[in-house]
C-alpha cells in the first residue's frame, strides 16, 4: 500500500498539469498523513530554491516549478516523495541522465519548491545554489546550503543552519539557535532562546534585539556587532582574530565585563589587569545573586561596549 501510494504522489508530481510548452511545467499536490500525523519533512533540492510555510492544516501542499531548455529535458526533471509510517516525508528532486543525447549543464535545469507544512513539522532542508526559507514553523529544523541563501522567520523550536558561501538571516527565532558560515555574513533578529552559537569565519555577523541567556559569537576576519539584553546570570562571548567588536546591551542586574583588544573601549571604569585583559563591573551585586559576565576580545581589532537605555 505505502508503495504504491509512493508511485502515484511520483507520477502526480512529475505530471503535465499546468504545463507551459517548451521551457516550463507548473504542478501542485496536497499529500494528506497516513496513519500518523506528520511530525518531520526531509527536503533535498539541488536543482533550486524551497521555500516551507507552516499553516494550520495537517496535511502537506506542495506548488512545483520546473524548468528546462527543451521539452526532452523537462522530461527527466523529477520530483519525489516518500511518506512513511512514522509520520516522517521526504521530498527529493533529480534529474534523470540523458542516454542518447549531450548532457545538460546543471545551471540550465531548474526546480523550485514551494511546501505548506503543518507548523508543528521539524523541517530539514538541504539545497546547493538555491535559496532555503522557512516561515511560521514551531518545531525547529536544520538547514543547510553551499552558496544559496538561507532565511528564517518567525520559528520556534531549536534551529541550525550551515553555509558554505551564502548569507544567512535568522528573525523571530523562539528557540536555541546554531548558525555557521564560511565565507558570508550572519544577520539576526529578534532571537529569543536559551543559547545562540553563531560562527562567519571570512564574514560579518550583526545581531538586535538578542535576548538569549548564552551567547557565543565568533568571526576570524568580519566585525561584530550586536545589539540586545543582558538576562541575569547571562553568559555571554564574543571574539574575533581580526574584526571589530560594537556591543550595545541593555542590562537586567550587575554586569561584569573582561575585554581585550587592539583598543578597548567599555563605556564604564575598567582596570588593566597584568595578564593584558581590561576589567569593569556596571551595576551592584547583589546577594547570592550571580552577576551576568560578558567576555569580548579582538586579537587586532577595536573592542566598543556600552549599557543602553
Amino acid at each position: 500500500m505505502i508503495r504504491a501510494a509512493t508511485l502515484a504522489l511520483v507520477c502526480a508530481l512529475a505530471g503535465t498539469a499546468g504545463a507551459e510548452p517548451g521551457v516550463v511545467e507548473r504542478s501542485r499536490v496536497e499529500v494528506q498523513p497516513g496513519g500518523r500525523a506528520i511530525k518531520q519533512i526531509a527536503i533535498e533540492n539541488p536543482l533550486g530554491d524551497v521555500r516551507v510555510e507552516g499553516y494550520d492544516g495537517n496535511a502537506i501542499q506542495i506548488e512545483t516549478r520546473k524548468q528546462a531548455p527543451d521539452d526532452d529535458t523537462l522530461d527527466r526533471l523529477r520530483v519525489s516523495l516518500v511518506p512513511n509510517p512514522d509520520g516522517t516525508v521526504r521530498i527529493t528532486t533529480t534529474a534523470d541522465p540523458a542516454h542518447e543525447s549531450p548532457p545538460v549543464a546543471r545551471g540550465a535545469v531548474r526546480i523550485d519548491l514551494i511546501v505548506r507544512a503543518p507548523r508543528d513539522a521539524r523541517i530539514d532542508a538541504v539545497a546547493g545554489a538555491g535559496k532555503l526559507e522557512v516561515i511560521n514553523m514551531d518545531a525547529g529544523g536544520e538547514l543547510d546550503t553551499a552558496s544559496g541563501p538561507i532565511s528564517v522567520r518567525n520559528v520556534a523550536g531549536e534551529v541550525m543552519t550551515h553555509s558554505v558561501s551564502g548569507p544567512t538571516s535568522l528573525a523571530q527565532v523562539f528557540g536555541s539557535v546554531d548558525a555557521q558560515t564560511i565565507s558570508s555574513n550572519l544577520e539576526l533578529d529578534t532571537i529569543g532562546g536559551e543559547r545562540l552559537i553563531a560562527t562567519a569565519s571570512r564574514g560579518k555577523i550583526a545581531g538586535r534585539r538578542v535576548r538569549s541567556r548564552e551567547v557565543q559569537l565568533t568571526t576570524t576576519e568580519g566585525s561584530i556587532t550586536l545589539e540586545g539584553e543582558t538576562p541575569l546570570r547571562g553568559h555571554m562571548v564574543v571574539a574575533s582574530l581580526r574584526g571589530d567588536l560594537d556591543i550595545r546591551l541593555r542590562r537586567a542586574g550587575a554586569v561584569r565585563i573582561r575585554a581585550r583588544g587592539a583598543k578597548v573601549m567599555l563605556g564604564a571604569p575598567a582596570h588593566d589587569q597584568p595578564d593584558g585583559w581590561v576589567e569593569a563591573q556596571i551595576g551592584q551585586l547583589s546577594r547570592g545573586v550571580n552577576p551576568a559576565f560578558i567576555q569580548l576580545r579582538s586579537h587586532y581589532g577595536i573592542v566598543k561596549f556600552s549599557i543602553v537605555d
